[in-house]
């Protein structure tokens, strides 16, 4: 199987995608907005950084980033991830990585309730 060459401007544009995302999530978090009110995008990637299953690396990342946020997974909503398109699943390991660093303990515990 080929993989697809990208330009330097495509990598750049994919970067400040999740970036975007990220910055996005991070104020959804602090602003305590319902994850129903979510943009869709944010929403699903977002989720997408929770559901990673496994023993692997990033199983234990979205293990800990759930615990960082106090948010129960078996309560979150994954129903709606039946077939994440490439930018989600780039934007979710990129919330995997960094958001536990941007937001407070326990910033998404209003989400499980």
């Amino acid at each position: 199987m080929k993989m697809k060459k990208y330009s330097r401007n495509d990598l750049e544009n994919f970067i400040a995608h999740e970036n975007e995302i990220l910055e996005e999530c991070v104020g959804l978090l602090n602003r305590r907005i319902p994850l129903s009110d979510w943009p869709d995008d944010v929403r699903v990637a977002f989720l997408l950084a929770l559901q990673a299953e496994g023993e692997g690396r990033e199983a234990y990342k979205a293990f800990s980033t759930a615990r960082h946020l106090h948010i129960d997974r078996q309560s979150m909503g994954y129903n709606v991830l039946k077939n994440p398109t490439s930018a989600q699943r780039r934007c979710s390991e990129r919330i995997r990585a960094d958001l536990s660093g941007l937001v407070r303990l326990g910033a998404g515990s209003y989400l499980s309730t």
